[in-house]
């Protein structure tokens, strides 16, 4: 008979611990800060973020930034360029998810955005162009500062004029060079003017 009722009593405590079939997950926050949210910079601008009026990081030019730790829903987020000239936002933005920046626009930013293009792209490719000059020396030929104009099609394609009293094999190998670079793609034609001065 004791060992009935211990029984009815260990089945009685099994079944009131247990889950009935209506009972729903508890709901809250993900653990651990598995929301994410990615932001795709598509511009030539360092850009700062702020999610929630709260400055969370920044993103350097044509990269991809993960952010974390956020709660899954929406969030208010600003993006503006590091010298205030071009910004994106205030957006309501879900998380997890994606925004992908696009260049912007307006007048004054896309003059900030060609200089800030220019900058980026002769400071990468420089080096092929001091090979030009290198060649043009061993000829013996005169160096002198060079102006190049450089018009990228919404594709990428490059159409390169160089203004220089260089001599014309110099101005060629300027020309060949530049073209062969590779241009970012925004979308939309731009232009990319700089001054290479050999050293």
């Amino acid at each position: 008979m004791k060992r009935c009722l211990l029984k009815l009593s260990f089945l009685c405590l099994t079944a009131a611990t247990l889950p009935g079939t209506g009972d729903a997950a508890p709901r809250g926050k993900p653990r651990g800060g598995r929301a994410v949210l990615r932001l795709r910079n598509r511009t030539p601008f360092l850009v700062t973020v702020y999610i929630g009026g709260v400055r969370s990081g920044w993103i350097k030019p044509f990269r991809t930034e993960r952010f974390t730790g956020l709660a899954g829903g929406y969030h208010r987020v600003y993006v503006a360029s590091h010298y205030g000239s071009a910004s994106w936002g205030p957006r309501r933005v879900f998380v997890p998810g994606v925004w992908n920046l696009r260049p912007p626009r307006n007048r004054r930013a896309t003059e900030d955005l060609e200089e800030a293009m220019a900058a980026r792209i002769y400071r990468r490719n420089r080096n092929s162009l001091a090979a030009c000059d290198k060649l043009a020396d061993r000829r013996g030929e005169a160096l002198g500062p060079a102006e190049f104009e450089i018009e990228v099609s919404a594709k990428g394609a490059a159409d390169v004029t160089v203004k220089s009293r260089v001599s014309r094999r110099l101005g060629t190998c300027y020309r060949a060079v530049a073209k062969s670079w590779s241009y970012p793609v925004t979308g939309s034609s731009y232009t990319v003017n700089f001054q290479h001065s050999p050293r």
